[in-house]
């Protein structure tokens, strides 16, 4: 059921009128709400939210602040980023993603420029360096995955016990 509630959401193929009304109008309302609130082609995520992809270190690569490339405005450490999903890999339960380094955009003002794509960095754990085309971790604040959880979690539950 998950499958098939992700693929009206997130799928290439938009649902027909008559494929929501045979779902009742509480759910086809559901599907439409997070279809249109959810940008599922960017994934959203802190500058502290980015880890060394080498090693299991919980503490921040990007520890200093670093001016976007192309708007020249700080990026703190609660500063929102993001990154294309196409360029994210879901690895683990955690819901961890890989992405490149040098894919990761500026947020601020809807920058979406690559903000990381003339530096490297060494992380503060294995001392491993980073550049822009190598992968770093990053957890992102919400996956399609997890809203979909919140708005169809009991009814999921209930028709994989049935």
């Amino acid at each position: 059921m998950h499958e098939g509630v992700t693929g009206l959401v997130n799928g290439d193929h938009k649902p027909t009128l008559g494929d929501l009304a045979t779902l009742g109008w509480e759910t086809a309302a559901r599907i439409l709400w997070i279809r249109d609130n959810i940008p599922s082609n960017i994934l959203y995520f802190k500058r502290d939210d980015i880890k060394c992809a080498y090693c299991s270190s919980l503490v921040s690569l990007i520890n200093f602040d670093h001016k976007c490339s192309n708007c020249q405005q700080v990026v703190p450490a609660d500063g929102e980023l993001t990154v294309p999903s196409g360029a994210g890999i879901v690895s683990g339960p955690a819901a961890d993603c890989l992405v490149l380094l040098g894919e990761i955009r500026c947020n601020h003002l809807n920058c979406q420029r690559a903000t990381f794509s003339f530096i490297s960095v060494c992380c503060p754990s294995c001392s491993v360096y980073i550049c822009p085309s190598q992968k770093v971790k990053i957890r992102p604040k919400r996956l399609l995955k997890d809203i979909i959880d919140e708005m169809f979690g009991e009814e999921i539950r209930d028709y994989e016990f049935a």
